[in-house]
């Protein structure tokens, strides 16, 4: 526990030295403009839309760094060889890919929780009514999505053989991890049997991202969020993070670096 807790630290301290952070700070002042002045020339109650749209900035940004992170990481672990540093010492392949999961999750986490922070204290000093709790747990949702895409993202790592090609997958598999909804609308019309298998193939193979959408649900009045909905939506995300986290292993433990 203790060396994957080093690689962990160790990976952040590496992600915050790339100036990521800083990324993220443009980010947070452009998309937050944005979303207030957006909020401003929408019909609706301001404060509510800021949150709405401040949850959508959430999500870009934590995506954002997510994205970097893989692609100037990869240049340096994979392409610069400083992963012989990390694994000459005695940290087996598996510790090191869970330290490196820890690591850029717990930046993720920093981004989103960061923003949360900014979009609720905004709200609070311009209108003075209480955050509701559903944003809150917004939030929350919005952190296992982030988990479940830094494991995904880093099992790419581990497979692809470029740059271009981690980002590239990770891009494409956040894009159509979102669209999940849509392709098990098309499970339920007739289609061509092999249509069908390659499409429940997909279907199991991609992140159900939609899951985690709670945010375009949250002034829904019928919006019911309980024990049980909970339960789905964790247990999905050990589930799902875990299989993913064995393929990375896998691919990382047959990897010979030259």
């Amino acid at each position: 526990m203790k060396r994957i807790a080093a690689v962990a630290v160790f990976t952040f301290r590496e992600l915050v030295r790339s100036k990521l952070l800083f990324v993220w700070l443009i980010s947070v002042v452009v998309l937050l403009g944005l979303a207030f002045l957006l909020s401003i020339l929408s019909y609706g109650d301001i404060l509510n839309i800021f949150m709405d749209l401040g949850l959508v900035g959430m999500e870009v940004s934590g995506l954002m760094v997510l994205i970097l992170s893989l692609a100037v990481t990869y240049t340096t672990e994979m392409d610069q060889k400083a992963i012989y540093l990390q694994l000459a010492k005695p940290v087996t392949r598996g510790e090191y890919l869970l330290g490196r999961i820890l690591g850029f999750f717990l930046l993720n986490a920093l981004v989103v929780l960061g923003m949360g922070m900014v979009v609720v204290g905004l709200v609070l000093f311009l209108g003075g009514a209480p955050v509701p709790t559903l944003f809150y747990d917004c939030v929350v949702f919005l952190l296992m999505e982030m988990l479940v895409l830094t494991v995904v993202g880093l099992t790419f790592q581990m497979i692809a053989t470029s740059m271009v090609g981690v980002v590239v997958y990770s891009f494409f598999t956040i894009f159509l991890g979102h669209l999940t909804g849509e392709i098990q609308w098309l499970l339920g019309k007739e289609l061509a049997p092999a249509t069908k298998f390659a499409l429940q193939v997909v279907y199991v193979a991609l992140p159900n991202l939609e899951v985690y959408n709670l945010k375009d649900r949250m002034y829904d009045p019928t919006m019911v969020l309980g024990l049980p909905q909970w339960e789905e939506v964790v247990l999905y995300t050990i589930a799902y993070s875990f299989f993913v986290f064995l393929i990375g292993w896998v691919n990382l433990e047959k990897r010979e670096f030259k």
